[in-house]
């Protein structure tokens, strides 16, 4: 579960997405609807505001792909990875999502040999491998390929 605070305006809502140390700021237009559990609400000025407890499954479907996101994919990861534990699909290529899914962002997912590098396809320029070992660079919520 992770916090996020919403500042509606007439056509946006700024959110801001409480998931690591440092909070994570975006905008989305203010008929789009994040699920979750409202906590507290309060004005400031003519802004409406409230915070919400959300999964990683509510608040995914607005981070997926986004530019500024993907700038800040180490202190979003955790959000990704518990989407997925809970059904959100966000890659298209099973066998990358496995791998990301194994090990931790940085660290080794596997010696040149044991992965199949074939099954990845055109997803594997997201990898890079020195002192034969593999890591992912780019994480599947983030790869186009």
């Amino acid at each position: 579960m992770f916090t996020v605070v919403v500042y509606a305006r007439k056509r946006i809502k700024r959110v801001v997405l409480y998931a690591s140390y440092k909070p994570f700021v975006f905008t989305i237009t203010a008929d789009k609807v994040i699920g979750g559990t409202v906590k507290k609400r309060w004005k400031a000025g003519n802004t409406e505001a409230y915070s919400m407890r959300v999964r990683g499954i509510d608040i995914a479907p607005f981070l997926h792909a986004k530019e500024d996101a993907c700038r800040r994919y180490w202190d979003l990861d955790p959000v990704f990875r518990e989407a997925v534990r809970e059904g959100y699909r966000v890659h298209h290529n099973e066998y990358y999502v496995q791998l990301w899914l194994s090990k931790p962002l940085g660290e080794p997912v596997g010696r040149v040999g044991e992965i199949d590098e074939r099954a990845l396809d055109d997803c594997i320029k997201h990898f890079t491998h020195s002192y034969a070992q593999w890591r992912i660079v780019t994480p599947p919520w983030c790869a186009v390929c």
